[in-house]
């Protein structure tokens, strides 16, 4: 009787679960009371009936599989539990996820927190105009509280899931902890994605600003709401800041950094002297540098050496006890690298700063092993060491040494995470660059199809393919030259189109084409055609 009542209780409970019904505390313990009782009732019983005269240690082995069986059962019909459904999905440009609030220490009510979240993402949502504010604190759980420590490779992980779910632009949450006499510090933090800066993807992840103190803590509505109330203000930079993120991506550096300007004190923007925050001062200076600098290289003729000087300004006025001095650090070494080529970039001997190219070099071979460094950010390292030493050898400053090659290596061998196919792409053009200065011309021509591949930038596309076609002439290809470069040409007219290079650039790639192509029929023979 009790076996038969727990069955029909079993079935029961397994038919409503199947039609979506939850059951209760009481109901689940009553169905697991009786449904065990009916399980040990029915096994005794059979015991008793069925292992009459048999020893004692065979019984207890029939009656330990049994139960082994039961629980392995019971925990593999749990497994099989529907996943939770995927976070809402955002389809705005500048769409801005709140990843919620995480308390670090004791005194922090989790509870508390996402009810604060909630309430800073419903007030962010009136103040940023044309963005959506969607909080998420209860739906994704992101470990925030390892941006307090060194090692953030969970937080990474689980925040590349979260991004490709939700689609969000940017990402804004903080840690709480305890501060001294009670008070409790609020550290806003904000998430750039890889794919806003594929010009510098060493720029990707998580940023955090100084803690905004409270002293009364969350128990407090006034002081609540004055927490909530100066972190809503402390975003308002944020608008701008996806906007010159978004602009930035679409090739426009000229209006990114006209909108990271007037973030920075002094800019004109009603929150420029805040001082800290979500966007702060030295993220800023950051982002903006390297708008600088495409500048410069987007128009290296007229204003090359003020842009790098200007880029090379704000790299100087970051902290060096930021929490982003590492990305600083890089970026001053690539500045140093480009003020080292000169007015016209060039490699060739005696066109180029030694000591500044020495000085580049030793500070990526630095950041290329620093373990605080981000592992993006620690693969461009290699890459720009790479590139460095590539054109240290080339002026006839070092010899080679074998550092080009394990640089490289090193880069095009990573594990294919976000952001680091640029920087596998960018890696081929580099051995190309190493392979051609050898007169490898097949292995450099292999590596810049390799290169081509992983790149889908029109300019980018656009100098990849010119230097392809001058590869091919080297090698008295042809056919191979002028099919690439006429795709040199169709990529840069989109790139101009779009704004992503200057109109100058056409002829110059024109006229420098011409002249190999005349070189070539003069080195290959008079017998060659083209």
């Amino acid at each position: 009787m009790v076996a038969g009542i727990s069955l029909a209780l079993a079935a029961s409970l397994a038919l409503a679960s199947a039609l979506g019904a939850r059951p209760g505390r009481v109901a689940t313990f009553v169905g697991v009371l009786v449904g065990v009782s009916g399980f040990l009732g029915s096994v005794s019983q059979l015991l008793r009936d069925k292992f009459v005269g048999v020893p004692r240690w065979k019984r207890a082995a029939f009656a330990g599989g049994i139960a082994g069986i039961f629980v392995g059962t019971v925990v593999a019909l749990l497994s099989f539990q529907a996943p939770p459904p995927p976070p809402h999905r955002l389809t705005g440009p500048r769409d801005v996820a709140v990843v919620g609030f995480k308390g670090n220490g004791p005194g922090q009510n989790q509870r508390v927190l996402d009810d604060v979240s909630a309430t800073f993402a419903h007030d962010l949502s009136k103040v940023l105009k044309d963005t959506t504010v969607r909080d998420y604190a209860t739906q994704y759980s992101l470990p925030l509280a390892e941006l307090l420590h060194r090692d953030h490779h969970g937080l990474e992980t689980r925040t590349r899931k979260f991004v490709d779910q939700s689609n969000a632009a940017i990402l804004l949450g903080g840690i709480v902890t305890s501060g001294d006499a009670g008070q409790t510090l609020v550290r806003p933090a904000v998430y750039v994605r890889a794919d806003q800066v594929v010009d510098a993807p060493e720029l990707a992840g998580w940023y955090t600003g100084d803690p905004l103190p409270m002293d009364a803590g969350w128990q407090s509505a006034y002081s609540r709401r004055a927490m909530v109330s100066e972190l809503v203000q402390r975003a308002r930079g944020l608008a701008e800041f996806t906007y010159a993120l978004d602009a930035w991506r679409q090739g426009n550096a000229t209006q990114a950094d006209r909108a990271l300007a007037r973030l920075l004190p002094g800019g004109g923007s009603p929150t420029s002297e805040s001082g800290t925050g979500f966007v702060t001062p030295d993220l800023v200076r950051l982002f903006r540098g390297h708008t600088l600098e495409d500048i410069a290289v987007t128009d290296p003729q007229n204003i090359r050496r003020s842009a790098l000087d200007a880029a090379r300004a704000e790299y100087l006025a970051i902290s060096g006890s930021s929490p982003i001095r590492l990305r600083g650090q890089i970026s001053l070494a690539y500045n140093t690298y480009l003020r080292a080529l000169g007015r016209h970039p060039s490699c060739a001997p005696g066109t180029v700063r030694a000591a500044e190219l020495a000085k580049a070099s030793a500070a990526f071979r630095r950041l290329a092993d620093d373990p605080a460094f981000t592992r993006l950010g620690r693969l461009k390292a290699s890459v720009d060491l790479a590139q460095v030493e590539n054109c240290r050898v080339s002026a006839g400053l070092v010899a080679d040494d074998g550092t080009i090659d394990r640089a490289l290596r090193r880069v095009r061998d990573a594990r294919r995470t976000e952001g680091v196919k640029e920087l596998v792409a960018f890696a081929a053009s580099v051995a190309a660059q190493h392979e051609a200065m050898y007169e490898r011309y097949g292995a450099a021509i292999s590596d810049l199809r390799q290169a081509l591949a992983l790149e889908a930038r029109f300019a980018v596309r656009a100098l990849w393919e010119a230097q392809l076609a001058v590869l091919a002439l080297a090698q008295c290809d042809f056919a191979t030259a002028a099919t690439a470069h006429q795709e040199s040409l169709r990529q840069l007219d989109r790139a101009i189109t779009t704004g992503t290079a200057p109109q100058q650039r056409y002829d110059t790639y024109r006229t420098d084409y011409e002249h190999q192509l005349s070189k070539a029929h003069a080195t290959c023979g008079a017998g060659s055609s083209g």
